[in-house]
């Protein structure tokens, strides 16, 4: 009788055969988006603890560039890690600082989401913070000088998670590209992940392992991606004790697949806390 993990394996076999034989849309063959990333900027203003939804307790910083063209500014949202229960968007103030050095016309939104244990299904909450968020910053455009398509969404750890999660079930069309840095992408085999991650994808979800799989497949970026899914970056640390690679290895195959323009990097010398040079340095590459 074959385990999960059997399972897994017989999966990812599968899927290289199929890709192989289908083909697929690779991420250099994609055409350049037309975009002003490059213009010249000559100040940033900060607006901090922005409440962007209807929970004050959930906030956002938004770094906005002044363009010396006037151009709007590509949107990059960040999402910090923390296993879904806990963490905040401090954690990503060095990868901030690093993008602010670049000087691009890039708005920098580091927004927090909730985080709360005893939520149930936490991960619904999750979701709807930064739908939120993408409509607040939609919405709010003219006042800021953004673009209102092509957003860019950037997820650590859980927060790749929930990232991923929500760019393959949204309906919005402003959504250009997902990057996922160290982020689980399936749930529903407990064995692809750390023992130390299972109680906290009971609490994401409200449901212990052994009861339906079904719950942990449709909170699964790998079984969610669709032939519609956005370009989408995976980049794990070779050093990752915590999410193997494999776990992106598994929905790289299955992008490939569906079409989907995607790029899978391994990054030697890198754990699970990739560094904020090698974060900023896979955003800005995701213009180009």
């Amino acid at each position: 009788m074959c385990t999960q993990k059997n399972r897994y394996y017989n999966l990812i076999g599968w899927l290289l055969v199929f890709s192989l034989l289908s083909g697929c849309q690779v991420w250099d063959q994609v055409k350049p988006e037309s975009n002003y990333i490059n213009d010249t900027v000559v100040d940033y203003d900060f607006y901090k603890d922005v409440v962007y939804g209807n929970n004050d307790k959930v906030k956002l910083d938004l770094y906005q560039p002044i363009s010396l063209n006037g151009h709007a500014a590509e949107v990059v949202i960040l999402l910090h890690g923390g296993g879904w229960t806990s963490g905040d968007k401090s954690f990503l103030k060095p990868t901030v600082d690093r993008l602010l050095k670049e000087g691009k016309n890039l708005a920098i939104v580091n927004m927090n989401y909730r985080v709360d244990s005893r939520a149930g299904d936490l991960l619904s909450l999750q979701l709807a913070d930064l739908q939120n968020a993408v409509h607040f910053l939609s919405d709010n455009a003219e006042k800021y000088n953004l673009r209102k398509d092509n957003y860019r969404i950037v997820g650590f750890s859980a927060g790749g998670h929930i990232a991923l999660t929500y760019a393959y079930r949204t309906t919005e069309t402003n959504i250009g590209t997902v990057v996922a840095i160290s982020a689980p992408t399936e749930l529903s085999v407990k064995e692809m992940l750390d023992k130390s991650l299972w109680p906290n994808v009971e609490i994401l979800l409200g449901k212990k392992y052994g009861d339906s799989i079904d719950v942990f497949k449709k909170a699964s970026p790998f079984h969610l991606v669709s032939f519609g899914s956005p370009k989408t970056l995976l980049v794990y640390g070779q050093g990752d004790v915590l999410v193997s690679s494999q776990q992106g290895e598994l929905l790289a195959q299955k992008l490939r697949l569906m079409h989907v323009p995607c790029k899978f990097e391994v990054i030697p010398g890198e754990t699970h806390e990739l560094s904020a040079e090698k974060a900023s340095q896979y955003i800005l590459d995701s213009y180009q």
